[in-house]
């Protein structure tokens, strides 16, 4: 292998993967599988810390996610493993029945110990919580009496990388819940359930994915990855309006024929359950409260502009003035994220409109893309504060070997960097990036298809 493909991380053949993930399941429980199901990460142009604030995102789905198998049970026991090497403890073994939020019992349910806060296992049979919670209003996802599932998980993403391997875990994980324990899935087998998911189904479940990650987890996720994951279209970018979280699928093939997206995972995992990601997002809200919005969105008009946000900090500073804190938060802090935020809506906004169609031009749209990528990761960088060191040197490498544009996505604090690039420039950004960091892994972005049954 040439060195400069040693960086590359390939999405893997799904059949060779779910081929193997079936023999591996029959050795671990000693039985076959009944299913593969996939869910996929993603990468996001723009739109990182506002989908909690009602902002507009625009993600796409990867080629690369997360496969799980899984055989149903009627004991009520969930038995969970992962064959990642980074996170395998063996199985764990939970109560179906005694899962949910933390503030019941501190998961009582989980027969060994505790688990620590964020155990990947928390979104498996959180997932199945938030699927029992939702098939209690709607028949469709109603779960059986006494359900359970032996589950062996895979994934062909980075963990930790920026690119919401926790989302495409719960995605994957409930369309396995849904296909071995609801009406929806028995009567729909295997990848009859794919045709049987309507627009609204995938939306239900998106949003009980979140509840999963937000009551279960306790990391403050805004619903922009479970979204992406399961409801993206092959080739499209999805334009997620926050507000009634309605999406419209985006065309960047122009964009696409002449240009890569790569996303850079740095190798510095990152964590949104440790504090951090939910403190940046508090004084975002401390800020709203300020001004008397309980969404951020609401602060700017339809279609924002630059000048729009200078009012509202302007509001701000007139509102803060005599006070010592907001909401018992530093001003100062409150104020950088609320710019982070009204900033990144003006970009999303931009972007919408840009490739909507109001735009033409292949060059000039490449152009204006790059620049918003960077201007978002200077954003991400000084006002939310989620950048990192190696996070920064990547951005600025990019950009020296000529790429259009590059910024720090997902939650930060680690992760990765999407790069708007030519391919001539690849074999330079790649020489390049090798000698920041050997542990830096380069993944082709390529607008792929929602979560689905194999």
């Amino acid at each position: 292998m040439r060195t400069s493909d040693a960086v590359w991380l390939a999405p893997g053949e799904p059949q060779e993967i779910q081929s193997d993930l079936a023999s591996r399941f029959h050795e671990e429980y000693g039985r076959p599988a009944s299913g593969t199901w996939f869910a996929p990460g993603r990468a996001n142009l723009n739109g990182e810390h506002i989908d909690f604030h009602a902002g507009r995102c625009l993600p796409m789905a990867l080629a690369h996610g997360t496969y799980v198998a899984a055989a149903p049970r009627e004991d009520g026991l969930l038995r969970l493993r992962t064959l990642d090497a980074s996170l395998d403890d063996g199985v764990t073994t939970v109560f179906a029945d005694q899962i949910g939020p933390r503030a019941q019992a501190g998961f009582a349910g989980t027969i060994e110990e505790d688990e620590p806060t964020g155990h990947w296992s928390q979104y498996v049979h959180g997932a199945l919580w938030a699927l029992r919670e939702l098939g209690a209003a709607q028949p469709d996802f109603h779960v059986t009496e006494g359900f359970g599932a032996d589950v062996l998980v895979v994934s062909t993403l980075p963990i930790g990388g920026g690119l919401s391997s926790s989302a495409a875990l719960e995605c994957a994980s409930i369309l396995a819940f849904v296909a071995l324990g609801t009406p929806l899935g028995l009567a729909n087998p295997l990848d009859d359930l794919n045709a049987a998911l309507t627009r609204e189904h995938r939306k239900q479940l998106a949003a009980a994915c979140v509840r999963a990650e937000v009551e279960v987890v306790g990391a403050g996720t805004g619903g922009l990855d479970q979204t992406a994951a399961m409801r993206a279209r092959a080739g499209k970018v999805l334009s997620l309006d926050c507000r009634d979280f309605n999406v419209q699928p985006l065309d960047i093939g122009c964009i696409l024929r002449g240009y890569r997206l790569i996303a850079v995972d740095t190798g510095q995992a990152h964590r949104l359950a440790d504090g951090q990601f939910s403190d940046r997002r508090a004084d975002a809200e401390a800020a709203a409260q300020l001004l008397g919005f309980d969404r951020l969105r609401d602060a700017l008009p339809e279609k924002p502009r630059k000048a729009d946000v200078l009012h509202v900090l302007e509001e701000f500073d007139r509102l803060a003035e005599q006070l010592e804190s907001v909401a018992g938060r530093d001003i100062e802090a409150c104020r950088r994220r609320l710019r982070h935020a009204l900033t990144e809506m003006v970009r999303s906004e931009k972007l919408h409109h840009l490739l909507s169609g109001e735009a033409y031009g292949v060059r000039h749209i490449t152009s204006t893309v790059g620049d918003i990528l960077t201007a978002g990761h200077m954003s991400m960088r000084d006002d939310a504060e989620v950048s990192f060191t190696v996070a920064d040197l990547v951005v600025e490498t990019a950009l020296a070997q000529g790429a259009e544009g590059a910024r720090l996505i997902g939650g930060g604090f680690g992760g990765s960097v999407l790069v708007l690039i030519a391919p001539a420039g690849l074999p330079r950004l790649t020489a390049a990036l090798e000698k920041i960091s050997r542990n830096i892994r380069l993944i082709d972005v390529a607008p792929s298809a929602a979560a689905h049954a194999l």
